[in-house]
């Protein structure tokens, strides 16, 4: 049995499967995203396939020009200059309006999110799970700085830059050093150090887009 028609084909199921597949490189840069291949694939009406591609657009990890045929989009250089320092303008004003002492329930639910990171990396587990645990971590951080419309755009450009981030996000010792930037925040976040966290969120960005850089060099 086809494993992706085990469940009823909605559109989020479609989207969840399709931005992994483009995140994890099983769909590559402009790569066509054929709807009746899609609608085969899920076993899905036209209308739901459609529908996801146009959350994947929204996400900005798809293109569909006018009269053609989605496809898997390629970030140019400077594209990824943009998001990269978007990101790193809106995560280091989280940490700098971010109230600290921070509440107790949220930081030891963000402290729970890093224990189920570490244990499935530490397992070797599924690049799909780590790589949601590690969004929920910088999810929950993020949300610690009180501000519903910073978290909004930070996410949005956390989003964007997914086939960016991900890339090497199950290399060893990619994972040990994300394992340790984390456990560094949380510290900072405990002992108050605002300038550390400041610094540290920004960091802990560069080493998988240099990733990217070097792939892309090579390509």
């Amino acid at each position: 049995m086809n494993p992706d028609s085990t469940m009823a084909p909605t559109t989020e199921r479609i989207v969840e499967q399709l931005e992994s597949d483009i995140i994890f490189g099983r769909l590559r840069p402009h790569q066509e995203l054929v709807e009746d291949a899609l609608m085969a694939r899920f076993g899905a009406k036209r209308h739901i396939v459609r529908a996801a591609i146009q959350e994947l657009a929204s996400r900005r990890i798809v293109v569909k020009p006018r009269s053609k045929s989605a496809r898997v989009k390629d970030f140019t250089p400077s594209e990824v200059e943009e998001i990269y320092y978007m990101r790193a303008l809106l995560q280091r004003e989280a940490a700098r309006i971010m109230p600290l002492p921070a509440a107790p329930e949220a930081l030891n639910a963000l402290k729970e999110v890093h224990v189920r990171y570490v244990a499935a990396a530490s397992v070797g587990a599924d690049q799909d799970l780590i790589h949601k645990l590690n969004d929920e971590f910088h999810l929950r951080l993020f949300a610690l700085c009180d501000n519903e419309m910073l978290c909004k755009a930070i996410a949005f450009y956390t989003e964007a830059s997914n086939p960016i981030r991900s890339y090497g996000i199950t290399d060893r010792n990619w994972l040990q050093r994300a394992i340790a930037e984390h456990t560094a925040m949380i510290k900072a976040i405990e002992d108050q150090d605002r300038t550390a966290l400041e610094t540290l969120v920004v960091d802990h960005m560069q080493p998988s887009r240099r990733r990217w850089e070097t792939m892309r060099a090579g390509a």
